[in-house]
C-alpha cells in the first residue's frame, strides 16, 4: 500500500491502525514513526503514536474532532472509528515540511482513514474607525535646505570663545 500526500497539504490528518507491541511503545516514537511509515525527515512533532484506550471516554473520533481540529462533519464513519482497538499511528501532513512524499507504510500499519483539519476562513471586514478610512499616502520627509546655525549654537560658541581667552590671560598673565 502507498500513501501519497501532495506538497503544501498541511491540512491532512491520516490515521492508521499499528500493530504494535507494548515494548514498541515504549520505544522512541520519533524513531519509531520513521520506521513505520519510510521517510526520515519527518517532524516528530506532528505524528502521534498511542493506544487507543488512552482514550477513553474520548474515542477516536472525539479526539479527531476535539484534538485534531477536525471538522465533525468530516468523521463520516465515527462508530466504526470508535470501535477500533489497539495502537495507532496519526500522521499529520504538517510533519513532511510542505514536501510531496509518497510513502510505503511498514506492514504493521493499515490505513483507516484521511481527514482535515478545520482551517477557518480568512476574512477581511472593514476598520472600524472613520480615522482607518481613506489614502494611504507614504511619509516623506519635507525638502530640507541648508539652514543658518540656530542662534543657540552661536551663543554657545561665543561663551566657549570667551571661557578659553579667560583661561589663556589667567594662564599667561
Amino acid at each position: 500500500m502507498k500513501l501519497t500526500i501532495p506538497a503544501h497539504d498541511r491540512d491532512g490528518v491520516h490515521v492508521f491502525t499499528a500493530k504494535l507491541t507494548a515494548e514498541d511503545l515504549q520505544r522512541d516514537k520519533g524513531r519509531l514513526a520513521t520506521e513505520l511509515l519510510g521517510d526520515p525527515d519527518l517532524d516528530p512533532a506532528f505524528v502521534e503514536i498511542f493506544d487507543l484506550a488512552d482514550l477513553a471516554d474520548v474515542g477516536l473520533s472525539g479526539y479527531l474532532v476535539e484534538g485534531l481540529g477536525v471538522p465533525s462533519a468530516a468523521v463520516q464513519d465515527p462508530a466504526r472509528l470508535d470501535a477500533l482497538q489497539g495502537p495507532v499511528l496519526i500522521l499529520l501532513s504538517k510533519a513532511l515540511h510542505g514536501r510531496a512524499v509518497t510513502l510505503t507504510p511498514d506492514s504493521r500499519l493499515t490505513l483507516v482513514g484521511t481527514y482535515a483539519e478545520e482551517r477557518p476562513p480568512v476574512h477581511f471586514e472593514p476598520l472600524p474607525t472613520v480615522t482607518a478610512q481613506g489614502h494611504v499616502t507614504p511619509d516623506l520627509p519635507p525638502d530640507r535646505t541648508p539652514q543658518r546655525p540656530a542662534s543657540a549654537f552661536i551663543l554657545l560658541g561665543l561663551a566657549l570663545f570667551l571661557v578659553a581667552g579667560v583661561a589663556l590671560w589667567l594662564a599667561l598673565g
